[in-house]
């Protein structure tokens, strides 16, 4: 079976790995890897994969501290009184109320 067709078929087999993808990205590592490398899944070692998802923890986390900070500002916004039409940040900033 081809790396291809290995890969094709773990994705069909197990549903959590619909989403695997075609190549991996490792970071910049400090001094052990000073330029970020792409990998195509097939080659990925365990070690390519531990570092790869450090990467991608990373781009969660900002991802899901720009949800809780727009979703803050909504709430802050609504609590103000603010209306659809309404910008959201002027609306909140003049709200004195807690954090």
């Amino acid at each position: 079976m081809t790396s291809s067709a290995a890969l094709t078929e773990i994705r069909k087999r197990h549903y959590a790995l619909e989403a695997l993808p075609d190549t991996i990205v490792i970071p910049v590592l400090g001094e052990i890897r000073r330029e970020q490398v792409v990998k195509p899944i097939e080659g990925a070692t365990l070690d390519d994969i531990a570092f790869a998802l450090l990467g991608v923890e990373a781009e969660f986390s900002a991802v899901g501290d720009r949800l809780h900070a727009l979703r803050k500002l909504y709430g802050l916004a609504r609590q103000a009184g603010a209306r659809g039409s309404e910008r959201a940040l002027d609306v909140a900033s003049r709200n004195t109320g807690g954090r």
